[in-house]
């Protein structure tokens, strides 16, 4: 009877043994236990397969360290080519200066802002610099400048160094600002669409604060709103940006393109929100959509800001 009890737990400590060594393994198949064959409790192990099924069965640590050994250079190519894929393609962020000149000082500012483009013209700058006006709301002549289309590495590696930049900046242009902040934003396309004409003249600007734990709420929300503009073809375009640093958290802003002062008439071909997500989705989910906005939004706020081309700096082609 000793004997048999001994043999037991010796055969559950190989059987635990057993276990920890493949444990790793198939830690990677533990939610889909019943492809790989469950807990195994005989020394096999589990993999992803890349061809045919899903999952593929070993009988040996040695077979799937043999497989791995092959495999390790092409995933190493394939994240090499992803990641140099990736920085190939506009990124989203968008870091943005609010410089408020001093009183009675706008054209000393603008007249520095303009030799400030000459130098970034020597400098064979590759990153434009776009140079907007605030000319509307409490922020009535503020200028915004920013670059954008960024990756957050990108501002690792700036075409021109940052040193460099600040310098020119303190000689030409710091003398006659009153006050300076930066915030850094980044634009959310999977429910923006945005315009591809290139010549607004305004940009209308709505901020919105959400109240705290309500963040997936409203997005969850501008995504149904922007799935209904799609749905029904709404001839409208719009731009959604999340502010990551630099400001109060829950901040969302909004932005349509405006070619002239017409151009902020309402659109009669635009129905009313929920007229269109009622024909979109019907009343039920219309309803929904328009409470989650209504629960999640603390308040708004809204101006107008006008593009300076004569300001802002672009590379040569």
């Amino acid at each position: 009877m000793g004997e048999d009890k001994a043999k037991v737990k010796r055969d559950l400590a190989r059987r635990r043994a057993r276990r920890r060594s493949g444990e790793l393994l198939r830690s990677g198949c533990r939610h889909n236990f019943r492809a790989c064959g469950g807990w195994l409790d005989r020394p096999r192990y589990c993999a992803y397969s890349p061809g045919g099924s899903r999952f593929t069965i070993f009988k040996s640590l040695e077979d799937i360290l043999k497989v791995i050994k092959f495999l390790a250079p092409l995933c190493a190519s394939l994240c090499l080519a992803a990641g140099a894929f990736a920085q190939s393609q506009p990124g989203n962020i968008e870091a943005l200066q609010f410089q408020t000149p001093k009183n009675g000082m706008i054209a000393q500012y603008e007249a520095g802002r303009k030799a400030k483009i000459a130098w970034h013209k020597q400098k064979n700058d590759s990153q434009p610099l776009l140079v907007s006006q605030v000319i509307s709301g409490e922020h009535m002549g503020t200028y915004i400048v920013g670059h954008f289309g960024q990756h957050w590495s990108d501002m690792d590696n700036p075409s021109v160094p940052d040193d460099a930049d600040l310098a020119e900046y303190m000689k030409d242009i710091a003398p006659y600002v009153e006050k300076l902040s930066s915030s850094y934003y980044e634009f959310l396309p999977k429910v923006s669409n945005p315009s591809e004409d290139m010549n607004a003249k305004f940009i209308e600007v709505i901020t919105f604060h959400i109240r705290y734990a309500k963040n997936d709420d409203f997005r969850s929300a501008i995504a149904k709103v922007h799935e209904a503009n799609q749905k029904l073809n709404v001839p409208t375009h719009y731009s959604w940006h999340h502010l990551v640093n630099g400001g109060p958290g829950g901040t969302y802003v909004l932005t349509f393109n405006r070619a002239n002062w017409a151009a902020f008439e309402d659109n009669p071909a635009v129905k009313p929100l929920r007229d269109r997500l009622r024909e979109a989705f019907g009343e039920s989910e219309a309803t929904s959509v328009i409470e989650r906005l209504n629960a999640s939004i603390e308040s708004t706020y809204s101006d107008i800001i006008q593009l300076r081309p004569d300001l802002s700096y672009m590379p040569s082609k």
